[in-house]
């Protein structure tokens, strides 16, 4: 009892007070090391290891896996930092050394440490500079040697060949080695940076086509470099990712081209048309006239500023500098030809004058001939086209000797006719004298139509023929009384023929007026020849034809009805024209020019789609028409020289774009003109094309300087970016390593992030994705080292298993012993099992809830959130795999329970 009184302090039933009382305890006691090892509070064992310098429990304890481990291993750390009496045990643990980079440096350099220890710290060892030194001032030449293995910077392993070749021949060799195979190496890497680099390359100069050829090229070598050497990592990250922006960029502007192409298309068959245009006035001008190629010039030059621009401005700069270039050089050919073409209108005027008498029925007058000889000379000729002059020329001589030929045939008709004539008239009054009045009649019709056709006649030939006429006409009247009968017999004919007529419905009625049109005329012709008593039967063919008519008469008044209301919407045009001049007020500041020049241009199009009408009606609403639209003109031509004058002064303004040195500002204000530039109404297609060339050449030219500085701006973007993007490969490159290369390299991991954070003014999108790439594998390298220490872990239970196997197989039997080993394996198992909330076994039921109460307090404290469950699983674990040999049947049931508590832990 009084045993109890007087304890140590360190021995007391307190732990709080045996904490207090390890600061009283020498680091290599007894003492220490039981309290270090067999505490039953694990708060005290901890705070133990950190009083503790006794190597051999350090090593042991740091072995376990549990949080006593961690603390044993970080307490052997700290004593290598200042102790170099126990290198040959920290050569067994010299992988606890790779957690601390600052001692493993310290060692490498430290000439008092052990050869064998330093010797794995410099195989552990990246810093090129330490490592340099090691290799050039170390004592110790295999020591040397090591170190200069472990370089990779060729000018320091050119200084080591200088400096240490001669006193060591082993490291003379390396270096020697080395350097060939890192020659060798860097060639190859530099032959894949550049083509690398040139694949970075592409998809930015906007040379598609070459590209793509040249993105082929840089593959093929691409996979003969792959098969001849090695490829890093990093490079081959870096072509695939390079290959696939390309890809994508290509992909991006073939869908783009694909859906700019019909816009394209538009501005392409303008293009053409003017081309063919422009080499027809330069081949064959003839074939044009002057007003055709005005109205074509017109449209082209308004089809052109309406059409819907490209959204890229250099390429519709392009487009538009290719259609201004072809437009000048259109108006220019256009005013060389203009008199040649004038003429040339003049000249084919006459030839086809002169076909038309060549045509017509009537007899030539020379009088006709002369004038179109006459105005023919007096045409002046054009200087160029001579091939179309020479080709009129024969054309209008041709005609002219057809003429000719046929004026002078005519006349030789004529003086025939004349006495053939004659001769009709002396057959007709011999025929008078025979009685042959039937033949003398019909030669009397005959000689006065033909007096008739024949029209100018000399007069004495005239008055000659017209007297011997009227000398026989009392005796042919005579004679007509008794040829009226046969004359009704054939009117009784053409009665019935417009009986049929009138029958026949299906006949179209254009025909039908035409046969109706013919009967009449038969009639007439009847009753010049014998109009006799024909009243009676002249009203029955008049009924019956003008009920044949009928149907033609409405047709035509169907077509008379389409023909007036063509002529009221021509004078509803008119009117809107009148009203448009009459009402609008020209003068206001607000009127939309533009809204009314379209307006305009609509109605004339309405106008040009309106049907035909009468011709006793065109000419004065087509007078009208015209009247209102020159009209309107007046207005228009203010304010198209108004508009075209303010043009003009917004181009000379852009002139002085070319002076601002801020091209920031240059463009701000080339957008201000372009904004200012309005087209209200457009002046000549010429002047038009000349002054927008003036406008927008300055304007070009400061987009392309902004073009210019966004290119460099870029190019150091782009540097950022890569910078960057070297730093997301570094950090996934570290995961392509093997466990302990990843390990030793992880301590790399706070430096690339500082880094990584130190780079800025990259674009907000870009550098999104780049941190999001970068968080990604900073978090897969902070996973994988948790993993690994959990599966060293788990490997050092296993051999801890395997140890604890080994020994029970070896103890002897002691049943005392068994049965505490026993108990306290239960226990372990309770615990595990409450732990990780795992079903106990009916039989253990009554003591986990015994042994929960108990321990409640505890229980709570092992359940708080800060605390690993599984770490305290498998440190329990590890406790049980440490206990002594213990009855079969119990180790059987206890090592099912621990086979469920694995599984669960490795879950």
């Amino acid at each position: 009892m009084l045993g109890r009184l007087f304890k140590p302090k360190w021995q007391h039933s307190n732990a709080r007070i045996r904490m207090q009382a390890l600061a009283t305890l020498a680091s290599d006691s007894p003492e220490l090391i039981q309290l270090a090892q067999n505490d039953p509070n694990t708060g005290v064992r901890l705070e133990a290891i950190g009083y503790l310098s006794d190597f051999p429990t350090l090593i042991q304890m740091g072995k376990r896996a549990d949080a006593l481990g961690e603390r044993a291993r970080a307490r052997v750390l700290d004593l290598a930092v200042r102790d170099n009496s126990h290198d040959a045990a920290l050569v067994e643990v010299f992988d606890w050394l790779t957690e601390n980079p600052a001692l493993l440096e310290s060692i490498a350099r430290d000439d008092q440490r052990s050869a064998e220890l330093r010797k794995l710290a410099i195989a552990g060892l990246n810093d090129e500079n330490l490592l340099f030194r090691i290799a050039s001032e170390d004592v110790s030449k295999e020591l040397q040697y090591l170190a200069a293995s472990r370089l990779h910077d060729p000018e320091k392993l050119k200084s080591l060949e200088k400096t240490q070749g001669r006193n060591n021949k082993r490291l003379r060799q390396l270096l020697k080695e080395r350097m060939a195979l890192q020659q060798e190496q860097q060639e190859q890497r530099e032959q894949l940076e550049s083509l690398v680099t040139d694949l970075e390359k592409l998809g930015n100069s906007g040379h598609w086509a070459q590209e793509k050829t040249q993105h082929k090229v840089l593959q093929q070598r691409w996979l003969k470099l792959h098969e001849a050497v090695d490829v890093p990592a990093d490079i081959e990250k870096r072509y695939r990712d390079a290959e696939t922006v390309f890809l994508a960029r290509l992909e991006k502007y073939e869908t783009r081209q694909a859906e700019l192409e019909p816009l394209r298309a538009v501005f392409a068959e303008y293009l053409q048309e003017a081309g063919e245009l422009l080499q027809t006035l330069e081949q064959q001008p003839g074939l044009m006239t002057l007003r055709s190629v005005d109205l074509q010039l017109e449209q082209w030059q308004e089809r052109w500023v309406t059409a819907q621009p490209l959204p890229d401005e250099d390429e519709q700069a392009e487009l538009n500098q290719r259609w201004m270039d072809i437009y000048v050089a259109l108006t220019d050919r256009r005013d060389e030809l203009s008199g040649d073409l004038e003429a040339i209108e003049s000249l084919q005027d006459c030839c086809q004058r002169a076909e038309r008498l060549r045509d017509g029925k009537r007899f030539l007058q020379a009088r006709q001939l002369t004038a179109l000889q006459s105005e023919w000379v007096k045409i002046k000729r054009p200087q160029q086209m001579r091939d179309e002059i020479s080709e009129l020329e024969g054309r209008f001589h041709q005609l002219m000797d057809s003429l000719n030929a046929r004026l002078l045939r005519e006349s030789a008709e004529r003086e025939q006719k004349v006495q053939e004539i004659q001769v009709k008239l002396d057959q007709m009054e011999a025929d008078l004298d025979q009685e042959k009045y039937g033949e003398a009649v019909d030669i009397h019709r005959s000689v006065t139509l033909c007096l008739k056709e024949l029209g100018d006649l000399p007069a004495g030939d005239k008055a000659r023929i017209e007297q011997r006429l009227r000398a026989a006409a009392p005796m042919v009247m005579e004679f007509k009384d008794w040829r009226r009968w046969g004359t009704d017999q054939a009117r009784e004919h053409l009665i019935e023929t417009a009986q049929r007529l009138e029958n026949d419905v299906s006949m179209d009625p254009a025909q039908r007026a035409r046969e109706i049109k013919a009967l009449r005329e038969e009639w007439r012709k009847l009753a010049q020849m014998e109009p006799g008593q024909q009243r009676k039967q002249w009203k029955d063919f008049d009924r019956k034809v003008t009920a044949a008519y009928e149907p033609s008469k409405q047709h035509f008044a169907e077509q008379a009805k389409q023909r007036a209301e063509h002529l009221r919407q021509r004078e509803v045009i008119c009117g809107q024209l009148e009203a448009m001049k009459t009402e609008t007020d020209w003068a206001a500041e607000t009127l939309d020019w533009k809204a009314e020049h379209a307006k305009i241009n609509e109605l004339r199009k309405a106008w040009k789609k309106c049907g035909t009408v009468s011709h006793k009606d065109w000419k004065a609403i087509n007078k009208r028409f015209n009247a209102a639209i020159d009209g309107l003109d007046e207005h228009l031509q203010v304010e198209r020289e108004r508009n075209f004058r303010e043009r003009q002064r917004l181009a000379a303004q852009s002139v002085a774009l070319a002076e601002i040195e801020d091209v920031q500002q240059a463009v701000a204000e080339a957008r201000d003109l372009q904004s200012d530039w309005q087209i209200t109404i457009p002046s000549r297609p010429g002047d038009e094309q000349k002054l927008w060339k003036q406008f927008r050449s300055p304007i070009d030219a400061v987009f392309k300087r902004l073009k210019d500085e966004r290119d460099s701006q870029r190019t150091e973007a782009d540097e950022r970016i890569q910078q960057k993007d070297d730093l997301c490969i570094r950090l996934e490159s570290l995961l392509q390593l093997s466990d302990d290369e990843f390990v030793t390299a992880a301590h790399e991991l706070s430096g690339l992030r500082q880094s990584f954070d130190a780079i800025s003014d990259i674009p907000r999108t870009v550098n999104r994705k780049l941190e999001e790439r970068f968080g990604s594998a900073e978090q897969a390298v902070l996973n994988r080292l948790e993993q690994i220490g959990r599966a060293k872990r788990l490997a050092e239970l296993d051999l801890l298993a395997e140890q604890s196997a080994r020994d029970k197989a070896a103890a002897g039997n002691d049943p005392a012993a068994e049965a505490m080993a026993q108990a306290e394996g239960e226990t372990l198992c309770l615990q595990m099992e409450i732990l990780l909330n795992l079903p106990t076994p009916p039989e253990f039921q009554q003591a986990r809830m015994e042994y929960q109460v108990a321990q409640m307090r505890d229980a709570m404290r092992s359940r708080n959130d800060n605390v690993d469950v599984r770490e305290q699983g498998l440190a329990l674990l590890a406790d049980w795999y440490r206990l002594g040999a213990m009855p079969a049947a119990a180790l059987t049931q206890q090592q099912a329970r621990i086979g469920l508590i694995r599984q669960t832990i490795a879950k």
